[in-house]
């Protein structure tokens, strides 16, 4: 039983470590791109003015508030690129193998206990049976148990007395 208890906590962390390792990439991937739209924000704002000051004026501060908002837009576009190709580590997959060899464990163990059952089903079955064959006729039965150690003995007696 303490086996039994001891795999289900060996799951129940391996599970945890999956679901702490599946979180901390969604929180990573949740920070990069609120802050790309951050910047893509602040791109926005910065092309906005840099469209005002286009018409405002025809050269000068126009393009370098330009290029400012593209440069914001392109970080932006890299964040989100990277933000989108964020996996987890190795610790992932080895919280999967622990999980699956105890639950192969947990399996196994399984199997041998409706092995038990099983056997304990039979003995009783034929517990059951001789019961009721004794109540149909109690001196058959006795003689039948009580005949079958007797001829043993009898029959181990006389292959020792030959020997």
């Amino acid at each position: 039983m303490e086996s039994l208890v001891r795999n289900m906590r060996i799951i129940w962390r391996a599970e945890l470590l999956i679901i702490e390792a599946k979180l901390n990439v969604a929180a990573k991937r949740i920070g990069a791109t609120a802050f790309a739209g951050l910047i893509f924000i602040f791109g926005l704002g910065m092309l906005n003015v840099a469209g005002f000051f286009a018409l405002e004026e025809i050269w000068g501060p126009v393009y370098a508030a330009l290029g400012v908002s593209i440069a914001d837009l392109l970080i932006a576009a890299l964040l989100i690129l990277w933000a989108s190709r964020l996996t987890t580590g190795p610790e992932l997959e080895l919280a999967r193998e622990v999980r699956d060899a105890g639950l192969e464990e947990l399996e196994a163990k399984a199997e041998h206990i409706q092995d038990e059952v099983m056997a304990v089903r039979d003995e009783l079955l034929a517990l059951k049976k001789s019961m009721a064959s004794f109540s149909r006729n109690p001196l058959d039965s006795t003689i039948n148990s009580l005949l079958t150690p007797i001829l043993t003995l009898l029959i181990k007696s006389l292959s020792k007395s030959k020997n």
